[in-house]
This record gives C-alpha cells, structure tokens and sequence, in this order.
C-alpha cells in the first residue's frame, strides 16, 4: 500500500479535480435553483469553488510528482547488492545487517518464531543471538 505512493498521490489529485469541479458547479446550481440564492453569488461558488480546487489539486500533483521523482534517483543512486555473485561462489556478502545495520560480512539467516518464518542478512553476531537457522 506504501510503495511507489508518489503515483497514487498522483492520481489522488486529478480526482480530486474532477470531483471537486463537479461538486462546486453542482453546489453552485443547486443554490441558484432550490435555494432561490442571487445568480452572482452562485456563479462565484461555481468559479471560485472551481478554481480552489484546480490549485488545491496542482500542489497534491507536485507533491505526488516530487516523490516519483526522488524514488527514481534512489533507484540510479544506491548501489542495489549483487547476490549473484554471493550465490555463484563462496564469497562472503558483505552489506548491512538487518538487525544491527552494522555493515560487515553477512549470513543468509532462517528465522523461525511467533511471527512466521522470515530470512534475513545478518551478521555474525546477529545469527547467534537470535538463534537462527541457516538459509536452505
């Protein structure tokens, strides 16, 4: 639900657009028609409404746009760990440790508890604390 949220922030903002249009012109006739109010001020809730919206909607877009944007340089930025390598031979992997974050030579770990089976790359010290199991 939290990933790649910049898209649907996105999103959320050409909704909130349109609705929010629809929903000022429609507030705007509904008080011209039913509550017998001035054409004037019906005609400012239909523009006004409409143009709050319209802006209201362009700073969610930029916020939206900013978070794709920065998730893209992440993604050119840092470095993602080659597992491969550490699967072809018996180099150690070195990174850092799930738990701790201390970055060091780490160890395909199997941990089994009240949450479920998880793996992880741990560090010695980790492995030993938390008695895990070695990755299959």
């Amino acid at each position: 639900m939290y990933y790649h949220i910049g898209k649907k922030v996105r999103y959320f903002a050409v909704a909130l657009c349109i609705i929010g249009v629809l929903a000022s012109i429609g507030t705007g006739v509904y008080l011209y028609a039913e509550e017998k109010v001035d054409v004037v001020p019906a005609l400012a809730i239909c523009v006004g409404g409409s143009i709050v919206f319209w802006l209201v909607s362009w700073v969610t877009y930029c916020i939206g746009d900013t978070n794709v944007r920065i998730e893209r340089l992440e993604d050119k930025l840092i470095p993602k760990p080659v597992y491969t390598q550490y699967l072809a031979g018996n180099n150690p992997l070195r990174g850092q440790c799930e738990i701790c974050g201390k970055t060091t030579d780490l160890v395909n770990a199997k941990i089994e508890d009240k949450l479920g089976t998880r793996y992880r790359k741990l560090c010695r010290e980790c492995y030993m604390t938390n008695n895990c199991k070695p990755a299959d």
